[in-house]
């Protein structure tokens, strides 16, 4: 050997471990409560079982027992392979290592739950001691008692003969932990953790044996059973499920749709295991954004969990499933109006936000979902199918104040305005062609408006320059242009249009008069910049009874008291934010209409 290599094997050295440090990190760092112990021990006793199926044909007590003692011992029993000596020294006492990995390659047994070698640690976080009594397959006649402690040391000794061939894990509770030892917190977290196990979990207390985790539902009745285990699991009631089953069997499950409206930004429960244990309730790595209306039961054995087992590392396998849950979901949905009807109406009313979200990205449900959607056009509400059989052109608006002003007018010209002002409206107008290639769709000019109003008759030019001019001076403290038309309705006697510039000047104005002085300084700014190119117009219907009598009248007090109040009337029947002043202005008016009157 070379002086080289002799040094370098001089220098190597054994890392120590402080199992103390460990189940601090296990406790404060790894692992996000200590009820995961009922998971780790749950994780091993199926492996055990699994193990043991594959090597004992006549095994058939594939059952794991809870067995509660005064509501401070847990004795957790499995009938899976059972461990010898040997295998108690090496996967017991070695942190990191686990009987799930083949020990020559250290490649991962993917068809067992646990990874890590570091699960039992857990168990640390509720007791001060982990005795394990375990009877071997392999030594049936010798059965064995594990004593571990927190500060590393640990003992093996024989023990009475157990009644089975398997492992017993017991616990005594801490007196801070005590609220893990009840009956009712392991019922309740063995359903949460391990509820789509195959193996029979049963809880004992005394003379009664209760199993905890109920079949998966089967038979005639199994679509009441499943929408019955939503309600079980979740809470809540559920219109319908999904059927979630992966081509290439990396997961399979249902996903419930919701009764109730969801926001968007909700927090999202989901139940999504990693071969039949809960790995996680979020479902952000794994669904699609828009799936915000549905509640996910998801059992997968293809995915690759972190290191608690809390989540799923970002691989290519997991962009797959994704892509699979995705087809799913997007299929069925597809499918829902022609095979339940009456639930597919209830989702698109219930729903609509989401629906529309999906249909304006994915082609085959917008093909599916747009005729039952609603829309505010100018002739009412109406759906989908009914606009896509509208052979003239259908014009949007993207804002629901300008809707409101002009679709009075579109109405009484006979044609179509849809209100795009609502979220996703607009991308689901633009995608019409698909459905119906005819289908002429354009947003709203608002220069283009002048195109839909008429010139006043039998009123001169001069006179119509004349009234235009003293209305514009009336506005002009509100950058606003006043023209005198001619449009339908004749009951309409104003019309108030705001281009994109101007209406973020009155955004602007608005904020300063609420801001401080350090923020009014910045916001006036802005608006210096939009000063010379914003344009917001009030139209005079010159048919108008009201309008009429305006145009006569020569008391130009009269004049201006009117020309405001229609002025701030235009603002409030569109929604446009209004100024302090504005409000004020239609409260004098009125008054000096008032005092007038009397």
């Amino acid at each position: 050997m070379s002086d080289e290599n002799t040094n370098k094997a001089e220098n190597s050295f054994l890392f120590q471990v402080n199992l103390g440090g460990m189940i601090d990190i296990l406790s404060n760092h790894l692992y996000s409560s200590p009820d995961v112990f009922i998971r780790e021990l749950l994780q091993n006793g199926a492996d055990a079982i699994r193990a043991r199926e594959k090597t004992d044909k006549d095994f058939t007590d594939k059952s794991i027992d809870i067995k509660l003692y005064d509501d401070s011992r847990l004795v957790f029993c499995d009938c899976g392979t059972g461990l010898t000596e040997e295998e108690i020294h090496k996967f017991l006492a070695v942190i990191g290592q686990s009987s799930k990995h083949n020990i020559s390659d250290q490649k991962e047994k993917s068809d067992y739950i646990g990874r890590f070698g570091i699960g039992l640690l857990s168990c640390f976080l509720v007791s001060d001691e982990i005795c394990v009594r375990t009877r071997s397959m392999k030594t049936p006649d010798v059965t064995l008692e594990w004593r571990g402690k927190p500060d590393g040391t640990y003992t093996i000794n024989e023990c009475e003969q157990i009644t089975h061939i398997g492992t017993q894990i017991i616990l005594e509770s801490k007196d801070d932990s005590k609220q893990y030892f009840t009956a009712e917190k392991i019922s309740e977290l063995v359903r949460y953790y391990a509820m789509p196990l195959p193996y029979p979990i049963y809880m004992c207390t005394q003379d009664v044996k209760t199993r905890l985790n109920p079949p998966f539902p089967q038979g005639k009745s199994a679509h009441a059973q499943v929408m019955d285990l939503g309600k079980m699991i979740f809470g809540c009631d559920f219109l319908d499920f999904i059927p979630l089953q992966s081509k290439n069997n990396t997961f399979s499950g249902v996903a419930f749709i919701m009764a109730q409206e969801v926001a968007p930004t909700a927090r999202h429960s989901h139940r999504i295991y990693l071969k039949n244990m809960l790995l996680t309730e979020n479902g952000e790595r794994l669904l699609p954004k828009w799936a915000f209306f549905l509640r996910c039961f998801i059992n997968t054995d293809g995915l690759r969990p972190t290191a608690s087992r809390e989540d799923f590392y970002e691989d290519d396998k997991l962009i797959e499933a994704r892509e699979e849950l995705h087809e799913c979901i997007t299929e069925y949905l597809e499918k829902l109006s022609d095979a339940k009807p009456q639930i597919f109406a209830r989702l698109i009313r219930t729903h609509r936000l989401a629906v529309s979200s999906v249909a304006a990205d994915d082609d085959s449900l917008y093909r599916a979902f747009f005729p039952y959607l609603t829309f505010e056009t100018s002739f009412g509400s109406i759906i989908g199918r009914q606009l896509l059989e509208y052979t003239d052109e259908i014009t949007y608006t993207n804002y629901i104040d300008e809707y409101r002003q002009i679709s009075s007018v579109f109405l009484a010209r006979g044609r179509m305005l849809v209100n795009a002002g609502y979220t996703y409206v607009r991308q689901l107008i633009g995608r019409m062609s698909l459905i119906n290639e005819n289908a002429v769709v354009s947003e709203l000019n608002i220069h283009d408006i002048d195109d839909m109003l008429y010139d006043a008759q039998g009123i001169s030019v001069s006179e119509i320059s004349r009234f235009n001019k003293k209305c514009s001076d009336i506005l002009s403290d509100y950058d606003c242009r006043a023209l005198l038309k001619r449009f339908e309705p004749e009951e309409l006697p104003v019309l108030y249009t705001i281009d994109d510039n101007a209406l973020m000047l009155r955004d602007i104005q608005q904020s300063i008069e609420k801001s401080d002085e350090m923020f009014s300084d910045m916001l006036n700014s802005f608006a210096e910049e939009l000063d010379d190119d914003t344009a917001a117009t009030l139209y005079i219907n010159s048919d108008n009874s009201l309008v009429k009598r305006l145009i006569d009248t020569q008391d130009a007090q009269r004049l201006e008291c009117c020309i405001k109040i229609l002025y701030v009337q235009a603002l409030l029947t569109g929604g446009y934010p209004m100024h302090s002043g504005e409000m004020q202005v239609l409260n004098d008016n009125l008054l000096q209409l008032l005092d007038w009157s009397l």
